[in-house]
């Protein structure tokens, strides 16, 4: 059984739509309808009901869906621990933003590398989403983010909070509000802007990642809000500088963890590393304590 028309399977159920699954696998619709095709024929069952509201599974595909899933899961894991390089026992996999790089990764690195140096250690870049489902796939071992997205079998817990702040390029000519980036971090982040900033006519450009709208601030003149932890290298370099009289926001950063991966000896101090790390962070310049206005509170397994 091709483990790719598996993983078309399993985008066509979670979202109801040829169409996305088709664009999350940066496929054609008709390969992705092929594949299923495929998948119907070798179990001789059809999978999917297709109606004008959509796409819903039918008996036999709600059946097969977790085999599914525990298929694919465990193909990727078996290719991944093949890959572990020559010379080390096993191999940790983590994903982070990029500009935590200094205060947490890289110290990270070095804190595995003194206490368990037979592991080796893979760096990803992935979004948010991406990653969550890496996770389950058995793709990532430990994602630092800032969404939680439930998923089965993932547990989140709070890292760290990061102080959010109104930052303007020195440069940049009139009001603030003339050229801005809105951040999108999620439903609570819009909430709590849309009320400090009531009056404001919705921007024209929007972004989800803390490196696009620092680049775009940079680039273009503009304003944004962005993690202190961030810009305070270019506030103290005289390239931003924060806009007085508004509001500070607290953003937590989140960790997640396959819970089926829990008692690994490996991931078990690559994570107590992490949170000794982020401790360390609390009162530092853009990080506040990590049990104020938490929207989450300790871990939670979905």
């Amino acid at each position: 059984m091709d483990t790719e028309n598996l993983r078309s399977f399993l985008e066509v159920a979670e979202h109801g739509s040829f169409t996305v699954a088709a664009s999350r696998l940066n496929l054609a619709q008709s390969t992705v309808s092929a594949r299923i095709r495929g998948l119907e024929e070798q179990l001789g069952r059809k999978l999917f009901l297709r109606d004008s509201d959509g796409v819903t599974l039918t008996p036999a595909g709600r059946q097969f869906l977790p085999h599914a899933s525990t298929i694919t899961r465990t193909w990727e894991q078996s290719r991944q621990d093949i890959a572990v390089p020559d010379g080390y026992d096993a191999l940790l996999r983590l994903t982070a933003p990029a500009y935590l790089w200094d205060r947490i990764t890289s110290p990270w690195i070095s804190w595995m590398r003194e206490r368990r140096p037979n592991v080796a250690l893979r760096l990803e870049g992935s979004f948010p989403d991406l990653a969550v489902d890496q996770l389950a796939e058995g793709l990532l071992d430990i994602c630092i983010l800032y969404l939680p997205r439930p998923h089965p079998g993932i547990v989140y817990e709070t890292l760290a909070v990061d102080q959010v702040v109104l930052v303007q390029h020195t440069a940049q000519v009139g009001p603030w509000t003339g050229n801005y980036i809105l951040m999108d971090w999620g439903l609570e982040f819009r909430i709590e802007h849309d009320r400090a900033f009531a009056g404001m006519v919705k921007p024209a450009i929007s972004a989800g990642l803390v490196f696009i709208g620092l680049q775009h601030v940079l680039s273009q003149k503009a304003a944004a809000y962005l993690p202190l932890s961030a810009v305070s290298a270019y506030i103290e370099r005289g390239e931003l500088r924060r806009v007085e009289d508004t509001p500070v926001f607290q953003r937590p950063i989140y960790l997640a963890y396959p819970a089926n991966q829990a008692s690994s000896d490996a991931l078990a101090v690559a994570l107590t590393g992490l949170r000794t790390l982020a401790r360390d962070l609390s009162g530092a310049e853009g990080f506040a304590e990590g049990d104020r206005a938490l929207s989450m509170a300790g871990a939670v397994a979905f």
